[in-house]
């Protein structure tokens, strides 16, 4: 019966496209069918440069071991890898079912509970290890339970270090799982005793991996993890409260059942304490959005909008709900089993806030079945007033939906990616041309698999006609040399549903998969649209940066570019007469000094002098767009920086801006909001921050209806002008 609920849970989607480090499990599987016996051998371009794959994926091998058995018996297409995952959450289910038959009175109901957790559920649809350690994990608790009660055959005990040894070479967190079952059999027997030799199993599978790791690559990848875990730590600008207030949110999220079902865990009373409290909390925070400090250096500013720090505190105090109901557990029965819970529940959140490099849902996943456990047990002491099941189903009917819903918006992200990638390499890949692309993820996985190739910073050399892809949102390169590339499109990909897990939108901030993201794991709202700029090489770039940890990087350091080095070959050159020049110089001098009738003289006469020259045209074209209301002329202004825009083959941010400045005198906003936001991009690209703040401000204008607005926006404009040639 799990099973075929589990499958029509995740039928719909086995043939769920890469999504974010899936890609990392799947690269390293497709290497261990070829080299089983080096399984980390491959590198990867996972942080614009190539790096060894242990130092990029964070977690043991396990699980594309797994991953490549199922592609040599059924296949690699994502069908049939999430089909063999299904297997996995299929057998994590049962586990759940029989630790739950030893533990509670309703074992189906507390199973359901924790399958439809977001944590669960969620991750049940991924490529990623989660799910199998969650598998080994609660089935060594199982047999634990079974041997410390009296169970017969030391093949238990066997079973049960062989179990967490490994999970523990599956996800490495779960090495936490050794002292709570060290703690489990120390509560139940009071004793040492023969359940020693199963940990040590564990123990020695650990140690025999650190040690052969340590000898393949330099450095055992237990530790390297540990190193990563502690140097990679993003921090949250307000600190350890940030940190508490981010990690209850991600509770509350990651155990979403446990909010439906609120109204028949407490008594009226509580529930109208915490309706004043959420109703309190959110004046408060909305209030206080600022200053709360949940952001951290990598996310954008944080949306302040009355529904999303809603649900920010609605999301914060089911996460307090939860610790109060584990509080309440161990303080009113006061027994072995609810102290056992007591532990493991404390000692994952403790692990997934606190030890965790960040905070994500996944980390969560190992208290699913006990807090399912303990929601069933707390349902269990509620008196029967009739009709109390139908109550209950009617929580998880509304719990399978806020479930379902997550998934399939997962699902649309994963799949808005791919169709992507192929409308990219359809309309833009080049022939006889190299397309390049910078990120990673599920972008960086079908972009490569379609032949297109990561920008490595230390090596690349693009060439006049190749094509280059940056998106948006996410890590890679971020800028490239002003004028050795142009504009060509931008390609807007937003998934459909209406709830957010990952990025900033306009109304709401998530971080299903990393709270650097946002912080909360989900958000309702639509996701936010990743935009892909592509733009056309004309002039050779060649990358030469070198990491300032180049040592480290060798070890198991990510590599460190403070400054991306490379070199223009070939300098900008445009059509540029010396008496142009001069007249241009004499231009500037005049607009300076506020004589812009004058100004547009010396201009006119240098385009005279030289009609292919893009400065006098632009410059041109910015006067009579944005100067006195008497001098202004947009329709020339709009043949004068389109010939600009053409003539610099739409390389020059500040060209652009200039033809959306000329748009938008002429009457015509749609293309002036269009061209602003193409400068501003381009500007962003190619490192002219004072362009992408001058095109914000003017979209402002434009958006309103209003053209350009000051004779001082001219006077500014005559001073940003690009140096070119060097």
């Amino acid at each position: 019966m799990l099973g075929i609920l589990l499958l029509l849970c995740l039928g719909p989607v086995l043939n769920k496209p890469i999504r974010t480090d899936d890609a990392l499990f799947v690269w390293a599987a497709e290497w261990i069918k070829q080299h089983p016996f080096d399984f980390y051998g491959s590198s990867v371009n996972w942080w614009v440069s190539d790096v060894p794959m242990w130092v990029a994926n964070w977690n043991p091998p396990l699980f594309s071991y797994y991953l490549a058995v199922v592609a040599t018996f059924l296949g690699g297409t994502e069908t049939m890898l999430h089909l063999g995952c299904y297997g996995v959450s299929a057998v994590a289910c049962l586990g759940m079912y029989s630790f739950a038959q030893k533990w509670c009175r309703r074992p189906l109901l507390a199973t359901i509970v924790a399958m439809f957790t977001p944590a669960f559920l969620v991750s049940s649809s991924t490529l990623m290890c989660d799910v199998l350690m969650l598998a080994f994990w609660i089935w060594a608790m199982v047999l634990w339970e079974e041997v410390l009660t009296g169970g017969e055959g030391r093949w238990r005990l066997v079973a049960v270090g062989i179990l967490a040894g490994l999970a523990i070479l599956t996800k490495y967190s779960a090495v936490m799982l050794l002292p709570l079952l060290a703690f489990i059999a120390l509560l139940r027997t009071r004793k040492l005793g023969s359940w020693i030799l199963g940990l040590a199993i564990s123990g020695v599978m650990v140690i025999a991996y650190e040690m052969l790791t340590a000898e393949m690559y330099g450095k055992g990848l237990i530790s390297a993890a540990s190193y990563h875990a502690q140097t990679f730590r993003p921090s949250f600008s307000g600190g350890a409260t940030a940190i508490g207030l981010v990690g209850l949110a991600f509770i509350g999220g990651s155990l979403l059942p446990l909010t439906f079902f609120a109204p028949w865990v407490w008594r009226k009373r509580v529930l109208l304490v915490a309706g004043i409290m959420l109703m309190v909390g959110w004046y408060l925070s909305y209030q206080y959005w600022e200053r709360m400090g949940l952001q951290t250096a990598g996310s954008a500013a944080l949306v302040k909008h009355w529904e999303f720090v809603f649900e920010f505190v609605l999301l914060v105090l089911s996460g307090i709900q939860f610790v109060v109901l584990v509080t309440s557990e161990v303080w009113h029965r006061r027994n072995t089993d609810s102290i056992i819970l007591f532990v493991w529940i404390f000692g994952v959140l403790f692990f997934a806030t606190v030890v965790n490099w960040i905070i994500n849902v996944r980390s969560f996943l190992p208290l699913v079945p006990a807090a399912a456990i303990l929601l069933v047990r707390r349902l269990e002491t509620v008196p029967d007033s009739g009709g109390h099941l139908a109550r209950w189903w009617t929580a998880m009917g509304l719990t399978s939906v806020a479930g379902f819903s997550l998934l399939f918006a997962d699902y649309q992200a994963a799949l808005s990616d791919k169709n992507s990638v192929s409308k990219i390499m359809e309309k833009y890949k080049p022939a006889g041309h190299q397309l390049w692309f910078s990120g990673h993820g599920s972008f960086q996985f079908y972009m490569q698999k379609l032949g297109g190739l990561p920008i490595d910073t230390s090596s690349t050399r693009l060439l006049p006609g190749d094509i280059v892809v940056m998106p948006q949102l996410g890590y890679g390169l971020r800028t490239l040399p002003l004028g050795s590339v142009g504009w060509m499109q931008y390609l807007l990909s937003k998934p459909s549903g209406w709830m957010n897990l990952t990025g900033n939108s306009t109304r709401s901030a998530a971080g299903f998969y990393c709270a650097i993201d946002g912080p909360v794991p989900f958000a309702v709202g639509e996701f936010p649209g990743q935009c892909f700029f592509i733009l056309k090489v004309f002039a050779p770039v060649q990358f030469d940066s070198r990491a300032v940890n180049l040592k480290g990087k060798a070890i198991d350091d990510v590599p460190s570019f403070p400054k991306i080095s490379c070199v223009v070959e070939t300098p900008i050159r445009f059509s540029s007469k010396p008496e142009a020049a001069a007249e241009i110089k004499r231009a500037i001098t005049n607009e300076q000094a506020g004589q812009f009738e004058q100004a547009i003289k010396n201009y006119r006469h240098a385009v005279a002098m030289d009609p292919e020259n893009p400065e006098s045209l632009s410059r041109l074209a910015w006067l009579l767009a944005t100067t006195k209301p008497e001098l202004r002329r947009g329709d020339e202004a709009v043949q004068l920086a389109t010939k600009a825009v053409e003539l610099t083959t739409s390389r020059l941010p500040v060209v652009m801006e200039t033809l959306g400045a000329a748009y938008a005198q002429n009457g015509d906003f749609p293309q002036a909001i269009r061209w602003s936001k193409i400068a501003g991009s381009l500007a962003v690209l190619t490192g002219q921050e004072n362009i992408a703040n001058d095109t914000a401000a003017l979209l402002a204008n434009y958006t309103a209806g209003k053209p350009a607005p000051t004779p001082a926006e001219s006077q500014y404009a005559s001073e940003k002008w690009p140096e070119l040639g060097n």
